[in-house]
C-alpha cells in the first residue's frame, strides 16, 4: 500500500550547492519506468539504462527506499550490479555486453519489482552480413576465403564464380579481379597478401598460385609443375616464404615462386587452412583428423591439439588465422556431413579454449576462410561458404 508520506532528509552540501536536504516519499512500483532500454547490444558494448521512481499519481519523486538492479548472464546466475542515485528521483544502471545470448536486468525498489522487469536484452556478436547467393557484383557463390589489405578492405575468394571481389569494411564494393587467360577457369580457394598489398591468389582449377597487385596486374605464376590439389595458403612474416597446403602434405616456395621443398606425416591426412606467426610458428588445420596441428620455423612437428566445440564434439577445422602469436581463431563445421552448422572458435597458441565468438542464432553453414580487421579491438570476418556471405562479428 502506498501512503505517498514525504520525508526530508538533511544534507550536508548546503555550502557547495545550496541543497538543505532532500525530500523523499513513497514511491509506487507500478508508476515507475526505465527508459534508454536497447533492442539489441552489440557485445562489447555498454547500455546505460535510467530508472525514474514514481509516486502514485506519476510525479517523479525520490524514494525512500533504496533502487537495487540485479542482472542474469547466458547460463548464470542472478548477481547484483550497481545503481548510481542522481538524487532526483532517477538512477542509472549501466548494462555491459560480454558474452553472447540473453541478458536479463530486474529493478527493485523496497521489495518490489519494477513493472516489465525482468527486462531482456540479446546480446549479439555477429555486427553484419554482407552479400547473398549470386553472380551479380556484390554476390558470392561458395566463398571460401577472406584477408584484409592494407588499407582495411575484405579481399573475398569467390571461389565459383571465379574471381576476387574487394570491399569496404562497410559492404561496399570497390573492386572486382578476374583471370580469364587461362586454360581453365580460375578458381581461387585461399588468398594472401604481402604487407605491400600483393596478392597471392590459389588457383585449385589451374592448380598454381597467381601472383597480382591490388588492380589484377599478373606478376607471376608459380607451382603448375608440383602442385595436384591445392587448398591453403600462407606467406611467412619472416622472410617471405610461401605455404601451400594440399592432399597430405604441405609445399613450400620462395617469395619469387622458386620451389623449396615439402612436407608431411603420416598422421598430417588433410591439412587445410594454414596460420604463420611473426616468430615463424606454423598453425594448420587438418580437417580430417579434426586437430590443429603445430610446426616451428625450421618446419619440425611439435604438437598437435583437438578442435572441439563446447560441449566437447570434435569438430572439423577448416580456416585459421592468428592474433599476435598469442590466439588462434578456427572455423569448423560438424564432423556429421548432413548437418548444416558452424563454429568460430578462439584457442589460445598453445591448444587451451578461450571461447566460442560466434552464436547458433547467426547461422553459419560450413564457414571457411577467417580473418581479422586491423583495427583495435579487431573484427572477425568470416566466409560463411554455404550460406554465399560474408560475416563480421565482435568478440
Amino acid at each position: 500500500m502506498q501512503h505517498d508520506e514525504v520525508v526530508f532528509t538533511s544534507g550536508c552540501d548546503f555550502d557547495e550547492h545550496g541543497h538543505l536536504g532532500i525530500l523523499r516519499s513513497d514511491v509506487c512500483t507500478s508508476k515507475c519506468t526505465v527508459d534508454n532500454i536497447p533492442k539489441q547490444l552489440v557485445k562489447g558494448d555498454s547500455a546505460v539504462l535510467v530508472v525514474t521512481t514514481r509516486d502514485s499519481l506519476g510525479n517523479q519523486v525520490v524514494p525512500k527506499q533504496p533502487v537495487k538492479a540485479k542482472i542474469r548472464k547466458p547460463h548464470a546466475s542472478w548477481e547484483d550490479i550497481d545503481v548510481m542515485d542522481n538524487k532526483d528521483g532517477t538512477h542509472k544502471v549501466t548494462v555491459f555486453g560480454q558474452v553472447n545470448g540473453k541478458y536479463q536486468v530486474t529493478m527493485i525498489v523496497g521489495d518490489q519489482q519494477m513493472p516489465g522487469c525482468p527486462l531482456v536484452i540479446p546480446v549479439i556478436g555477429l555486427v553484419k552480413t554482407i552479400g547473398s547467393e549470386g553472380s551479380y557484383m556484390g554476390q558470392y557463390n561458395r566463398p571460401f576465403c577472406v584477408a584484409i589489405n592494407k588499407n582495411g578492405d575484405i579481399v573475398t575468394a569467390d571461389t565459383f564464380n571465379n574471381r576476387l571481389q574487394m570491399i569496404t569494411r562497410d559492404g561496399i564494393l570497390k573492386k572486382i579481379l578476374k583471370f580469364s587467360q587461362f586454360k581453365m577457369p580460375f578458381t581461387p580457394f585461399d588468398i594472401a597478401l604481402c604487407s605491400d598489398n600483393t596478392y597471392y591468389s590459389l588457383d585449385n582449377n589451374n592448380r598454381r598460385v597467381v601472383v597480382s597487385d591490388e588492380d589484377g596486374h599478373i606478376i607471376r605464376i608459380f607451382g603448375r609443375h608440383q602442385l595436384n590439389d591445392p587448398r591453403g595458403i600462407a606467406i611467412s612474416p619472416l622472410n617471405g616464404t610461401v605455404y601451400v597446403t594440399e592432399d597430405d602434405r604441405v609445399m613450400i616456395y620462395s617469395k619469387h615462386g622458386k620451389y623449396l621443398s615439402s612436407f608431411g606425416t603420416p598422421e598430417f591426412f588433410e591439412p587445410l587452412g594454414v596460420a604463420i606467426g611473426s616468430t615463424g610458428m606454423i598453425f594448420f588445420t587438418d580437417h580430417s583428423n579434426n586437430c590443429i596441428h603445430v610446426f616451428n620455423v625450421y618446419n619440425k612437428y611439435l604438437y598437435s591439439f583437438d578442435c572441439k566445440s563446447t560441449a566437447g564434439e570434435l569438430l572439423c577445422p577448416m580456416g585459421i588465422t592468428i592474433e599476435n602469436d598469442k590466439y588462434l581463431y578456427v572455423t569448423a563445421s560438424s564432423t556429421c556431413p548432413y548437418t548444416a552448422d558452424g563454429f568460430i572458435l578462439k584457442f589460445e597458441t598453445c591448444g587451451k579454449f578461450v571461447c566460442r565468438i560466434d552464436n547458433d542464432s547467426d547461422g553459419l553453414n560450413h564457414p571457411d576462410g577467417i580473418a581479422l580487421t586491423n583495427d583495435v579491438p579487431c573484427r572477425v570476418v568470416v566466409a560463411d561458404t554455404a550460406n554465399h556471405c560474408i560475416k563480421v562479428f565482435v568478440q
